[in-house]
């Protein structure tokens, strides 16, 4: 297949993603309820200590200190999409067990893990988005984070997994919910490499094009998480007319189903008692409203 081949290939899937998108354009209205933001967690001074990431995230505002952090840690960290979470879920565990090892690589939602505490850890606002895709019979979904610049008072995502971030026209840093909705309306976005000058904005969008897919699939729905390690609650924020319940449980036999044998050993159990869970649980919708607010008005 030729390069050129591919890129209609992507358009096409593209055309698709956006049109679904598009079709469920607006969010169900759900709980009212705050996300905490919580900086007085007492491993993330042990954070600061062991991995200096204060010196690392340097002077300036919270987007510019983030976008070191993630530029720092991004070639440090080998991905692994079949990683099996035994490591537990803090970034002290986690960059003791991946930091600087390409042989014990992790995957992105580890990774968001990591970049959200340490930011958390420095005092900006960071939260988990996990970003999951329409279709059930999809085992993909990704995992980045999102901070909130009080200089530009908005959220920003960051994904450590590819060491970059989404821009507009403007070449304005988007929160998830603003790149669905580029996406949606078809207007101008694109995914930036966070290590280097975003230059001519229409050929980063046509040197990322795969990206920018990958992004646009997954950006359906989103459930956000905070606190350290596994503690705290999670938000879920689910398109009108669309059951993320029923959509979890259909994907879950699905991966059962079609998994490869080789994983089967390590994930068969485990999927077999989530299909068990799901079966009983029922959509709890955040508003949307909770996932737009800056956090400075909690």
């Amino acid at each position: 297949m030729t390069n050129k081949e591919a890129k209609e290939i992507y358009k096409a899937l593209n055309d698709i993603y956006c049109g679904i998108l598009a079709n469920y354009p607006d969010f169900q209205h759900g709980d009212i309820k705050d996300i905490v933001y919580d900086f007085s967690c007492p491993q993330y001074q042990e954070l600061i200590n062991r991995y200096h990431i204060d010196e690392i995230a340097g002077k300036g505002s919270d987007f510019v200190r983030a976008k070191r952090l993630l530029n720092y840690l991004a070639p440090r960290l080998t991905h692994e999409s079949n990683y099996d979470n035994h490591i537990e879920c803090n970034s002290l565990k986690l960059l003791e067990y991946s930091l600087n090892n390409p042989k014990q690589g992790i995957n992105c939602l580890n990774k968001s893990k990591i970049l959200t505490e340490c930011c958390l850890a420095l005092g900006i606002y960071a939260r988990r988005v996990i970003i999951l895709p329409y279709s059930p019979y999809d085992f993909d979904n990704h995992v980045v984070t999102e901070i909130f610049d009080r200089k530009m008072n908005k959220w920003i995502m960051l994904d450590l997994t590819t060491n970059g971030y989404f821009i507009d026209e403007n070449k304005t840093p988007l929160s998830m919910l603003e790149i669905r909705n580029k996406f949606k309306d078809l207007a101008f976005t694109t995914f930036v490499d966070a290590s280097k000058p975003i230059g001519d904005m229409q050929k980063q969008k046509e040197k990322y094009y795969q990206l920018n897919n990958y992004i646009c699939k997954n950006c359906f729905c989103f459930i956000s998480y905070n606190g350290f390690g596994e503690k705290g609650e999670d938000f879920t924020f689910i398109p009108n007319g669309y059951s993320l319940c029923k959509n979890r449980l259909l994907n879950t036999e699905y991966r059962l189903k079609n998994m490869p044998a080789e994983l089967k050993s390590k994930f068969a159990n485990h999927l077999k008692r989530r299909i068990e869970k799901l079966e009983k649980e029922v959509d709890n919708p955040t508003d949307i409203a909770v996932m737009i607010k800056p956090p400075l008005l909690n």
